[in-house]
């Protein structure tokens, strides 16, 4: 049961997500999680129970940096692993845009498949 990521690509990826998260601060209710590792073919699972009903976002790119999945829904990620806010930055950040991801009611899981 959870939300997934799939590499369908044959580099190694490396992916945000950001989830609802009430009482965060910076009143934006948002918090974002990274950077999960995923090699050429595999699969890393973000998140554990029923994906939907839910609302979810997610940057993902290459190990070069030459290629990515981005969208408009900007937030400060820094280079390093983190479990942050959505507002929360650091001197290390980069500014960029996440994705949306919408899943039904009732869906036990949900794969995104980057390829």
């Amino acid at each position: 049961m959870g939300l997934y990521f799939q590499n369908g690509t044959g580099d190694t990826l490396f992916v945000v997500y950001a989830y609802h998260a009430p009482g965060c601060e910076g009143g934006t209710d948002w918090a974002k999680k990274g950077w999960y590792r995923i090699g050429p073919g595999g699969t890393a699972k973000v998140l554990s129970g029923w994906a939907g009903p839910g609302k979810y976002f997610f940057f993902a790119e290459n190990e070069f940096r030459t290629r990515s999945w981005s969208g408009p829904f900007f937030t400060p990620l820094p280079s390093r692993a983190f479990d942050w806010c959505w507002q929360t930055g650091s001197t290390d950040s980069r500014t960029l845009g996440l994705a949306k991801i919408e899943v039904g009611w009732g869906i036990l899981d949900h794969t995104v498949r980057l390829t």
